[in-house]
């Protein structure tokens, strides 16, 4: 596994570092506790973390130049709750500068010629190629949901809290989530059962989430999130027939105030500003692309960040009502399969529309209001061959409704597999 790291994950642009010694070592402790019949809930599952994310005596960069060389002291909760469980961490994976966007290094593993998503991208790719089951992200807009539908993987942002966060430099406070990118989505309860260490969210990896979903009702999002590419509308159609299928009641479910408030406009002020504020002491020497997003937080007014912590309560409050009588929401994780990596504009509804107005559309809304949401790869694009993300949302704490669904209807439909990397 670390030589196909080393030379695939690399070449692909997935790897900020492989974590040689620790690897072997912990390689070590856990095959000597397997012959002891002493193994621990995820002994020897090897698993990777966005560079965004501290590990205690390894080079930390948060993908930014002015952090080359830095080495935290401390170890992300995160972390330490998957290595005291036996999983054993193999690489640090690649990002954007702080969490803050998509990189133009990292190749999508379907198309090399197709951007992989941001900021989780690193994880995302090396998930979805098949190089890793498990690795850690972050998410302030979808930055673990977008990446894991363009590259193929399940990608889970618990409820808000949820997970520890802390070792994690936060973009916004107001917004961040540390969550996970799998293979699968037994995979994704069962790690996330030892991150939040929930007993009863473990079992969920277990045969008890096949059962049908009968008795289930599923609001069905229209209007603001069924302006897609064709190819996903079609997918994302076929995905929802199949939760019926699953015995899940569907009903179809407006939100009025997402047409007349974007809120990925409300995220980018809170993550402009907020960043901002993080670094205002900060070291000299970031990248140009994120300078320019600091800079933009500095020109802010008091009065526009104030309204859009107003615009995003409003936003919030609006979402939970969504959830009446419901016990969970679905829509197409993204508007657009991944694009081509010179690509700046697409077409959506039709009409032209900047890329950076698209990516987060169908997602940031569910940072705003905390809820949990996972992605699952529903098929690939008739035309381009690419994955497609169906977006499963629950309650507050209700991380596991998202898992039951999204185990039940991975269990119908299928894996995608790798595409052909290992």
């Amino acid at each position: 596994m670390l030589a196909t790291l080393e030379n695939t994950g690399r070449m692909m642009g997935m790897i900020a570092r492989i974590m040689h010694d620790e690897a072997r070592q912990a390689a070590a402790e856990s095959r000597r506790r397997i012959l002891a019949g002493e193994a621990r809930e995820l002994e020897g599952l090897a698993f990777g973390v966005k560079d965004v994310i501290q590990v205690a005596g390894s080079p930390t960069t948060f993908g930014s130049p002015a952090y080359a060389g830095f080495v935290p002291a401390v170890t992300a909760q995160a972390v330490l709750n998957l290595r005291d469980a036996g999983a054993i961490l193999v690489a640090k994976l690649a990002t954007y500068e702080f969490a803050s966007g998509p990189n133009s290094f990292t190749r999508n593993v379907w198309d090399e010629r197709r951007r992989s998503g941001g900021s989780s991208s690193g994880s995302a790719a090396a998930v979805g190629g098949g190089l890793l089951q498990v690795a850690l992200g972050t998410d302030s807009g979808g930055s673990i949901r977008v990446p894991a539908a363009w590259c193929g993987a399940v990608g889970f942002k618990p409820t808000r809290g949820r997970v520890p966060t802390s070792g994690v430099p936060p973009l916004s406070w107001h917004l961040d989530h540390t969550g996970t990118l799998t293979q699968t989505v037994t995979t994704a309860a069962a790690v996330f059962g030892i991150l939040a260490g929930e007993r009863s969210v473990r079992a969920l990896s277990g045969d008890a989430a096949l059962r049908p979903l009968g008795g289930m009702r599923i609001g069905v999002l229209g209007g603001w999130f069924q302006v897609t590419e064709p190819e996903v509308a079609d997918v994302t159609r076929e995905a929802v027939t199949a939760l019926s299928d699953l015995g899940a009641e569907l009903i179809n479910v407006d939100f009025p105030l997402i047409e007349q408030v974007n809120p990925d406009a409300v995220k980018r002020v809170l993550v402009e500003a907020e960043s901002a504020a993080l670094h205002d002491t900060d070291r000299p020497g970031h990248g140009h692309a994120f300078m320019h997003m600091l800079e933009a937080g500095t020109q802010l007014r008091a009065v526009d960040y104030i309204h859009a912590l107003r615009l995003r309560s409003l936003l919030a409050e609006a979402t939970t009502a969504l959830f009446g009588g419901l016990d969970a929401l679905v829509c197409a994780t993204s508007a657009i399969v991944a694009p081509f990596e010179d690509q700046d504009v697409v077409r959506l509804g039709g009409r032209m529309m900047a890329l950076a107005d698209v990516v987060a559309r169908n997602t940031s809304i569910f940072n705003i209001s905390g809820h949990p949401a996972v992605t699952v790869p529903s098929g690939l694009g008739r035309e381009t061959g690419m994955p497609v993300g169906l977006q499963v949302i629950a309650p507050h704490w209700r991380d596991d409704v998202c898992l039951r669904i999204g185990r039940a209807f991975q269990a119908k439909v299928g894996t995608l597999g790798p595409p052909g990397l290992v």
